[in-house]
């Protein structure tokens, strides 16, 4: 058997030196890149990731502080502000973070209008329904009568085409309102109301 037969073509030996420079490049990038400071921003992104090839073995604390900071335009987590109240069954404000007043507690309808202090344009807003086992809601007898269920909805006021609040003091992108409702969705009456807490992340 001759040898020549075996002999690599200049298109193979090209191929194996690619190759070779491809693994030496690699491996110099792993162990000369030591943090984030030396990837130039955006360089990297989630595209260039494949499925499963980071763990979490190889994320370390604040490693991905730089990214979240971007998803959060600018601002880390830490930075992103909660207030909150809590309103109870008669429509006044029982606890609170503060600035926050009631415009309207169930007089108008079957809702509570809040005035927040500022525009609620671009905040997030929650609210659920807050548990009680020991308040004596209809006040017909000295029993409590505990609440476990129910609904609630929360919306900034005066949201063009979408929500429209009724009392004329709420009609500002200052306020929200907050609707509890009952499980099969009926408005709530005096002797159902729910405690709820509502949030608004700045």
């Amino acid at each position: 058997m001759s040898l020549k037969r075996f002999r690599p073509s200049g298109a193979m030996i090209v191929a194996c030196v690619a190759l070779v420079a491809a693994l030496a490049g690699t491996a110099y990038a792993a162990v000369t890149i030591k943090d984030t400071s030396q990837i130039k921003g955006r360089v990297v992104t989630g595209q260039d990731l494949v499925k499963a090839s980071v763990g979490g073995m190889a994320v370390r604390e604040q490693s991905l502080r730089d990214v979240d900071a971007a998803t959060l335009e600018g601002q880390t987590a830490a930075d992103q502000k909660v207030r909150w109240f809590l309103l109870n069954e008669q429509g006044a404000i029982e606890e609170q973070s503060g600035g926050f007043t009631v415009l309207d507690g169930y007089v108008t309808n079957q809702n509570a209008y809040i005035d927040t202090g500022e525009t609620l344009v671009g905040k997030g807003l929650t609210a659920t329904v807050a548990i009680q086992n020991m308040v004596n809601v209809d006040g017909a007898d000295n029993d409590a009568e505990p609440n476990f269920g129910g609904e609630v909805s929360v919306a900034r006021c005066q949201v063009p085409g979408v929500v429209e609040c009724a009392p004329a003091n709420s009609k500002t992108e200052n306020a929200l309102v907050v609707s509890p409702r009952n499980s099969d969705g009926s408005a709530t009456a005096a002797n159902s109301r729910k405690r709820v807490y509502v949030q608004v992340t700045e």
